[in-house]
């Protein structure tokens, strides 16, 4: 049962990173403050001290495993989210965001 579960969580923590990602590209200016929000992957690689590759797989849901937990919170935080955040988009990814965005890998 575990392993069955584990293609769809990968895929829902994609998704709601993908969804904080987009609205800090839509949504939260930067206002030029010190601290710069990320707003790409090589910016969230730099700021969270990952991977480029790394953080695409996390977000493209392409790693082999469910990311670590380490990893995923500094990729929330990179992006000026917390974990709350993260929570409310995950707990809101229904079964049918899922099979859209496993669509185009099938």
């Amino acid at each position: 049962m575990k392993e069955e579960l584990i293609p769809d969580i990968k895929i829902k923590i994609a998704i709601s990173l993908n969804r904080l990602l987009d609205t800090t590209k839509n949504f939260r200016p930067n206002n030029h403050n010190e601290e710069e929000i990320a707003k790409s992957y090589n910016k969230i690689a730099l700021a969270s001290f990952l991977r480029k590759a790394t953080v695409s797989d996390i977000f493209n849901a392409k790693s082999k495993t469910t990311p670590a937990c380490g990893s995923l919170f500094l990729i929330i935080e990179a992006m000026g989210y917390t974990l709350g955040d993260f929570a409310k988009i995950y707990d809101s990814v229904t079964t049918n965001d899922i099979k859209d965005f496993k669509q185009p890998f099938e």
